[in-house]
């Protein structure tokens, strides 16, 4: 009885669930704003266990960072919009690949290039900030743990066994 207890812990543990949870907005528009700097999270949707898309994979994974891009967009492709240019730009979302693992640090401030990247279509060149972190809200990282109820049932159901 004791292996089953223990087994039954083991499995409650096993079943902990590390999920990202990342705030999600973008904006160009800083009259009416909530998603720019210093940032509103009243006003912008937060997105328990965001999910994001893997580059040359078809769905949506758990994402492992959240990201925080700030700038003014310098240039962008033929296809798109050529009003934004000289357009500042906040973006807050998710995502599942280190965009900066050449670096190796969690923030960059430059020049840099966004392809296809969340909800912007072909390539704008930036300058500005990117930030990553992988905590909630920190976008910070929202650890699940295992109910202290289901470990003291546990606990009851192996004493009760023990005494019968």
């Amino acid at each position: 009885m004791l292996l089953f207890t223990i087994l039954i812990l083991i499995l409650c543990f096993i079943n902990n669930i590390y999920s990202l949870s990342c705030f999600k907005c973008m904006t160009t528009n800083f009259l009416n704003d909530t998603c720019s700097d210093p940032f509103n999270s009243i006003d912008n949707r937060y997105e328990h266990e965001c999910q994001a898309t893997i580059k040359g994979k078809n769905g949506l994974f758990p994402a492992r960072f959240c990201v925080k891009i700030s700038g003014i967009i310098v240039d962008i492709d033929r296809n798109l919009n050529r009003s934004l240019i000289h357009t500042n730009l906040y973006l807050r979302t998710c995502i599942t690949e280190n965009i900066m693992s050449s670096t190796r640090a969690s923030d960059s401030t430059g020049n840099f290039r966004l392809k296809n990247f969340a909800d912007i279509p072909g390539s704008i060149k930036m300058q500005g900030t990117i930030s990553l972190c992988t905590m909630d809200g920190c976008n910070q990282a929202n650890f699940q743990t295992t109910h202290i109820l289901t470990i003291l049932f546990s606990f009851l159901f192996f004493s009760y066994w023990q005494i019968n």
